[in-house]
């Protein structure tokens, strides 16, 4: 029979398989950024070129190469499929889910360490991620796995040179994942954590040393290959264009507020709210956890503050701050459920959250455009209630149980059930099928930015982009671009016949002024057949 950690592992694998793997090529690719990712690699592929990620024919330099190796070798494994494409994902969410464990039973306990991985394994938004073809989970990997070699290494009785080379290590893959912030992360983390606990992170010269020349070995060799073949316009181009500018340019204007990350971690923390909310009124006492609960801390704000003083702000630029904040709430959580509530006050604390928290599902029946994502929304709300109605009786484990149940189940509602809609609304997949049946090959494809890497990766056809914007992309792309609606008629006057697709509420913008033979509506997509007036 199972017990102690054996135990905790076999449960973390199960609950990693049901979400993070269970039916993960079943929706097509997500646009924009999905298909960006799997053309990209499967040009190197076709290339043969293992160094310059290429789009469209030509390089591009919006990521390093890292994560295109691990989907280059996915696909040579399983495939040109969904599947293949969000394997590296998967994977390396089911690794960092066991390295937050395996971390957790060195700073803390086995029942906050196991509490701390399930929650990171079923917080809302890192399942969701872990299942997209994106570099976030594999950059969050490295980076956890430079600043948790950082602390151990730090805490250590005695030096520990080894333990500093493995976080030089971890940046460095971290630096070829996404860039220079694999190292500016940890250091940012080791700076404030350094007069916080007034503990040296760096007491081995030797370790120092060799770390450093580890980090320069594994992360500098590519990038000068890149200078070396590209010069000043990949200098330009990523350390500028795709770092800098990010910094100082909202790419999506709407994301940039203060509380726009606080956000995200309140939604994200789903269907842990109420284990949140009791976390952060013990943040000041002793019992949160020591120097580990310290480093996490300091960890937590020195990249949320960087990142909210950024003016370019997505969901998943703090993916990686899941990992230290679940393992915050496992703590607390073993708290809850060893002592119970301190007061009453805590108590009503944890039922408002939780009262919240099982409401906000049911915000899909006031949303425009949700309409796919009904059933998963009342599936996962009502195991929320039953968490409620659990917490309200009494803490127990059972709590815990439904509350990670409601992740699983809303993933196996979106990809069993709700798939069809879901793929419908997310996806150019469909649209792209429609597209390759109705028309020749030689007939001229109009579609909008959101959607020309979807409709080109699944048709393998060059597009045109059709928009109101002269640099429709934050990224150029090597694309013919249709300006606006005298760009349009003169388009398809020159041609005598185009075929467009667009998303419903960007086809309203060019519908009345375009002569259609044809429209067929596929999801929130809209096919069109354009002729010559």
């Amino acid at each position: 029979m199972l017990t102690g950690s054996r135990r905790d592992l076999v449960v973390l694998l199960f609950v990693c398989a049901l979400v993070f793997w269970w039916r993960l090529g079943r929706l097509g690719l997500i646009d924009p950024d999905e298909p960006f990712y799997a053309q990209t690699a499967s040009e190197m592929l076709q290339s043969r070129d293992w160094l310059t990620p290429r789009i469209f024919g030509h390089p591009q330099f919006e990521k390093p190469a890292l994560f295109y190796w691990l989907s280059m070798a996915s696909f040579g494994a399983w495939g040109r499929n969904e599947f293949a494409a969000r394997v590296p994902g998967a994977l390396f969410a089911t690794l960092l889910v066991l390295l937050t464990y395996a971390f957790g039973l060195r700073a803390f306990n086995r029942r906050s360490a196991f509490l701390g991985a399930l929650v990171l394994a079923t917080s809302g938004v890192f399942a969701v991620t872990a299942r997209i073809m994106l570099t976030d989970v594999v950059f969050a990997f490295f980076l956890c796995g430079s600043c948790f070699a950082l602390w151990l290494g730090s805490e250590a009785a005695r030096p520990r040179p080894a333990m500093l080379v493995t976080a030089f290590v971890f940046s460095a893959l971290a630096v070829l994942t996404k860039g220079p912030l694999g190292f500016l992360i940890p250091a940012l983390a080791a700076a404030a954590y350094r007069p916080a606990s007034r503990r040296p992170l760096f007491r081995s010269s030797a370790g120092l040393v060799c770390g450093l020349l580890a980090f320069a070995l594994i992360a500098v060799p590519w990038y000068a290959i890149m200078l070396n073949r590209y010069g000043t316009e990949y200098l330009r181009a990523f350390f500028v264009h795709e770092n800098l500018e990010r910094l100082i340019r909202a790419e999506h204007p709407a994301n940039n507020r203060l509380y726009y990350y606080p956000a995200v971690f309140v939604i994200g923390s789903l269907p842990w709210l109420p284990a949140l909310a009791v976390m952060l009124k013990r943040v000041r006492q002793a019992e949160a956890g020591g120097r580990g609960s310290l480093f996490f801390w300091c960890w937590i704000l020195t990249s949320l503050a960087f990142f909210t003083l950024a003016q370019s702000k997505l969901p998943t630029y703090v993916l990686f701050l899941f990992a230290p904040l679940s393992l915050l709430i496992g703590v607390t959580l073993d708290s809850l459920l060893r002592a119970g509530f301190q007061s009453n006050s805590e108590r009503g604390l944890a039922l408002g959250a939780a009262a919240v928290q099982s409401a906000a599902p049911f915000a899909v029946l006031a949303v425009p455009g949700l309409g796919a994502w009904t059933v998963p929304a009342f599936v996962f709300a009502a195991c929320l209630l039953l968490g409620l109605a659990l917490l309200a009786r009494r803490l127990s484990p059972g709590w815990v149980a439904a509350s990670a149940l409601g992740t699983g189940l809303l993933i196996i509602c979106m990809t069993v059930w709700s798939a069809g809609t879901v793929e419908g609304e997310t996806s150019a997949k469909a649209v792209a099928g429609e597209l390759m049946r109705s028309t020749q090959p030689g007939d001229t494809v109009l579609t909008s930015a959101f959607l020309a890497r979807g409709i080109h990766y699944y048709t393998g056809r060059p597009v045109s982009v059709l928009s109101n914007r002269a640099r429709p992309f934050f990224s150029p792309h090597p694309l013919p671009i249709v300006k606006g609606e005298p760009g349009l008629e003169s388009f398809v006057r020159r041609r005598g016949h185009a075929v467009c697709v667009m998303r419903g509420k960007e086809w309203q913008a060019f519908s009345s002024h375009a002569v259609t033979s044809r429209t067929v509506e596929i999801g929130d997509k809209v096919l069109a057949h354009l002729e010559s007036p």
